[in-house]
């Protein structure tokens, strides 16, 4: 299991025990499929590499893209993440006006971080292809990055799960002053296995054990451990 540190989902404690939300429901999934995972850190681009070749067998917290599909299975939705663009609070009176995607892609000012190797749903994604938006965008391999570069000013906003801001909290005063400027889409998470190094027999097994973990109320009260509620029926208030 290739795992990257992104609080809530997954990072190691004071105690430098593995924790998370993803890390929970993985173990729970596994415990009904009958398997024991082995954890390894690792950028996330890497992380993709090593599925390619095989050498790591899967990853949690993935989108499906067409890419990826080349070397990789995904499983059922085990949970959903919310794509939204995050920027300093002091700067939300000066953006306020920006209600739609539309009003991003004609505000030429307005710059976007993203992390290299992310995937960020089927509705930024296409935005992300648009031209006018392409030199607009920046590009980084880690989250610490993005928010530099955001706290200097060289980039207004970013690309992230706003359930990932809670781990930020308590460790800079600066990193609090953050706020959700636009909400884009719910989409689906998924584990992805390596196609080298799995079988769909495996996959399928995976399969089951989601779907049992998902009916029982352990699914609900790891949720709730991270306060993390379903988006669901949020999702038509986001276009």
């Amino acid at each position: 299991m290739g795992w990257v540190d992104w609080q809530p989902f997954s990072y190691r404690n004071e105690q430098q025990q593995l924790r998370g939300l993803d890390v929970e429901l993985l173990n729970a999934i596994f415990l009904r499929a009958g398997y024991q995972a082995k954890f390894n850190e690792m950028p996330w681009a890497r992380v993709l590499h090593e599925l390619k070749f095989g050498t790591v067998q899967l990853t949690m917290s993935a989108n499906i893209t067409a890419e990826r599909q080349q070397y990789a299975r995904f499983s059922h939705p085990y949970r959903e993440e919310e794509t939204a663009i995050i920027i300093r609070r002091q700067d939300a009176e000066r953006w306020r006006g920006i209600t739609t995607l539309e009003q991003l892609i004609n505000t030429p000012d307005f710059h976007i971080g993203v992390l290299k190797g992310f995937d960020y749903g089927n509705t930024f994604r296409q935005l992300m292809a648009r031209p006018e938006l392409q030199p607009r965008l920046q590009m980084r391999l880690r989250l610490d990055q993005l928010l530099k570069m955001l706290q200097g000013g060289r980039i207004q906003g970013f690309i992230l799960d706003p359930h990932g801001l809670q781990g930020w909290q308590d460790k800079d005063e600066a990193q609090a002053q953050l706020h959700t400027l636009l909400r884009i889409e719910v989409t689906p998470v998924h584990l992805m296995l390596s196609k080298e190094s799995t079988t769909e027999a495996q996959l399928q097994r995976i399969n089951q054990a989601i779907d049992q973990l998902k009916q029982s109320p352990d699914y609900q009260q790891i949720l709730d451990r991270y306060q993390f509620r379903s988006l669901h029926s949020q999702e038509n208030t986001h276009k």
